[in-house]
């Protein structure tokens, strides 16, 4: 025959006030064990560079008239971050063309004085084109810059 366990009040009260404890206890030492061996938090994906390179925008040649060529490789369903960044007094824009060079994808919005930028989720794997130009036909160096996020 089993006889029933029973505790005794004192023995209760000694048992509810170490449990809280006990409990700290266990994951002050799962927290020692996190970051007492060397371990770190995840680090976040570092993004693929795909094209970085600086153009030359010609004085007097707008939007309307020409543009500057750079071309990358993309992958369907990869995010693209591109951003061209130069001197203040450019108004730099370009326009992102589909492997075909036919089809017109997006174009950049102006992200500040001398820069533009556009994310885009592509839809197609292949080279891609971007046609880059300066809205007012100034001139100076642009740096533009693909990077495919993770």
């Amino acid at each position: 025959m089993t006889m029933p366990f029973h505790r005794s009040a004192s023995r209760r009260s000694a048992l509810r006030r170490i449990s809280p404890a006990c409990a700290c206890l266990v994951m002050v030492m799962a927290g020692l064990n996190l970051t007492g061996c060397g371990s770190t938090a995840p680090a976040r994906p570092t993004p693929v560079v795909l094209l970085d390179t600086t153009v030359t925008l010609v004085q007097g040649v707008t939007c309307n008239v020409g543009y500057v060529g750079a071309e990358f490789t993309g992958v369907a369903g990869k995010t693209v971050a591109i951003s061209a960044t130069g001197g203040a007094s450019l108004t730099p824009l370009f326009i992102l063309y589909a492997p075909d060079f036919a089809t017109q994808l997006a174009g950049s919005s102006s992200s500040g004085a001398g820069a533009a930028s556009l994310t885009f989720a592509l839809t197609q794997s292949g080279l891609h084109h971007l046609s880059i130009c300066d809205v007012n036909g100034v001139a100076g160096a642009l740096r533009v810059t693909v990077q495919q996020q993770q």
